[in-house]
């Protein structure tokens, strides 16, 4: 199976600043939405009560996809930490090593000098009665001073070494210190998210529980007749795969972070439906925006991927150039909607031919 990924390069570097720049965005939209819910009075009509489901349930989306992309910040600082403390640890095990190193030269070095000590001024005496040419006293006198002069280099280089290690040893648990914190952060950013999530859960919970009270008649008056897809052409090959995948997933209930294969949030059913033509897409709906050709609204066909909102959390696929299979949002089931119906489009993308 083929892997889908964003450009390396300067274009890579780009799409990540994109994509983070919109991720702020929506932080901050979520922060905003969440404190006007709190003050928002409740619809006292039917199509007002209804307009109030939807709207939740978008915002619930756009937190469903944020939490999952967070969550996948999350993974990698954690891969991140874990690696760090393991370089940090090996950095402190080597500068302990160079530090015993160091000692037991020392302890040489301790030895020797006071061996060549002990001998004091008669080194020269000794070498000059012993020796059997004027050639032998030269030589054993500089064998004498290089003995004292290898001893105390060896000092030096341990001192460097222990120096290096030590230093090593530092940057390692900065960066070590570091990457726990980034980890740390990002992980209240989940547990923020996680909250608002909930809140929005129960809000979608009151409101559906209302609009389940509703008398049928009510009720077939706010209901869509449903499109089964008939009438879509089906490409040949990998793509009529991905396709056919999608629309036999219909009925299938939205949940968050859903991926199959009894229920699907948007851009998992994305995802599972490229994989069963052989290509890995990214997780969320914001990532997979990136990647692949842009296609203008008159050129869309079966299988392009149309991305709605700003920043992005729905993704849809055409069927056909009118409408296009996904999954709406919670409490809802995989459909067929007109492509221009279900909200404003940002990007369409073609990642298969």
């Amino acid at each position: 199976m083929s892997r889908l990924v964003r450009s390396g390069g300067w274009r890579g570097a780009l799409v990540r600043k994109i994509v983070l720049a919109a991720l702020s965005a929506l932080i901050a939209g979520l922060v905003n939405a969440t404190a006007s819910a709190a003050v928002e009075q409740p619809p006292t009509t039917v199509a007002g009560l209804l307009g109030r489901y939807y709207d939740l349930s978008n915002q619930a989306e756009r937190v469903n996809e944020e939490l999952l992309l967070v969550q996948e910040n999350l993974q990698g600082k954690r891969t991140d930490s874990q690696a760090a403390a393991v370089r940090a640890q090996a950095a402190r095990t080597a500068a302990d090593v160079a530090r015993g190193r160091a000692s037991q030269a020392q302890d040489d070095q301790s030895r020797l000098d006071a061996l060549i000590q002990s001998s004091g001024d008669l080194n020269a005496m000794s070498a000059f009665l012993n020796s059997s040419s004027q050639a032998d006293v030269i030589a054993k006198m500089q064998a004498s001073s290089m003995a004292s002069q290898m001893s105390g280099s060896a000092a030096e280089q341990g001192k460097v070494a222990i120096a290096d290690a030590e230093k090593a040893a530092r940057d390692a648990t900065a960066a070590e210190i570091e990457a726990r914190r980034s980890e740390a952060a990002v992980s209240a950013t989940e547990q923020q998210v996680t909250r608002q999530r909930d809140e929005l859960t129960k809000q979608i919970a009151a409101v559906k529980a209302t609009l389940d009270s509703l008398t049928p008649q009510q009720k077939a008056i706010l209901q869509d007749t449903p499109d089964n897809g008939s009438g879509a052409v089906v490409p040949k090959g990998n793509l009529g795969e991905v396709v056919k995948f999608a629309l036999s997933k219909l009925g299938l209930p939205y949940l968050w972070g859903g991926t199959g294969p009894q229920a699907f949030d948007c851009s998992g059913l994305m995802q599972a439906a490229y994989r069963a033509g052989g290509l890995q897409l990214p997780r969320v709906s914001i990532e997979q925006s990136t990647v692949g050709q842009a296609i203008n609204r008159a050129d869309v066909r079966a299988g392009d991927m149309i991305f709605y909102y700003s920043p992005v959390h729905h993704v849809a696929m055409a069927i056909d150039n009118k409408r296009a299979v996904h999954a709406p949002d919670v409490g809802q089931n995989i459909r067929v909607s007109n492509i221009d119906a279900i909200g404003p489009i940002t990007v369409i993308r073609r990642v298969m031919n």
